[in-house]
């Protein structure tokens, strides 16, 4: 008869097995609940930055629009609300573009209405910003009509110019 040689059974093995999987399952436990707790905080966190970034704008323009504070109390709302109906319009572009990408059986005439719709979408809010404009000029004196087309396009460039200075300090930093 053949024999066979089986290792022996070593009750500490066994316990080196368990605790590796405890650990390893109180590890994995843990840092679920960091995870949570940091998407929480994300969420929190870009909220702040969202509040920070609006009232940084409306200062700029306030600022260089040189509004008075009941300018500012009738304009702001009203840009809100223009701004509310861009990015409205904007976002219903995405989402059937994303439905779209999703769906591999799509007919041409969903595409051509798709790309339709996309070519259009500066359109409407050129459209959108015409209406509110014409509100804005009950507000604005002529000067401020003025300021009020330069000021986005300020705005942006004052905003890429501080991330950029901001990411070459960062950059400084870690050498």
């Amino acid at each position: 008869m053949l024999k066979v040689n089986r290792p022996q059974y070593n009750p500490y093995d066994m316990k080196k097995i368990i605790s590796i999987l405890l650990l390893t399952l109180t590890l994995a436990h843990v840092s679920s609940a960091v995870a949570q707790d940091n998407k929480h905080d994300d969420k929190q966190t870009r909220k702040e930055r969202w509040e920070k970034f609006r009232q940084d704008k409306h200062d700029f323009f306030a600022k260089t629009m040189e509004l008075t504070d009941e300018q500012s109390q009738q304009f702001f709302p009203l840009y809100e609300e223009m701004e509310k109906k861009c990015f409205e319009a904007v976002r219903e572009v995405r989402r059937e573009t994303r439905e779209i990408m999703n769906n591999k059986n799509v007919s041409d005439e969903k595409y051509k209405a798709a790309a339709d719709r996309a070519a259009a979408l500066d359109t409407r809010k050129a459209e959108i910003e015409r209406e509110y404009y014409t509100k804005f000029c009950q507000i604005l004196t002529p000067r401020q009509q003025f300021l009020y087309h330069r000021c986005e396009h300020e705005f942006q460039k004052a905003t890429i110019n501080k991330k950029h200075h901001t990411a070459k300090k960062d950059a400084q930093r870690c050498k």
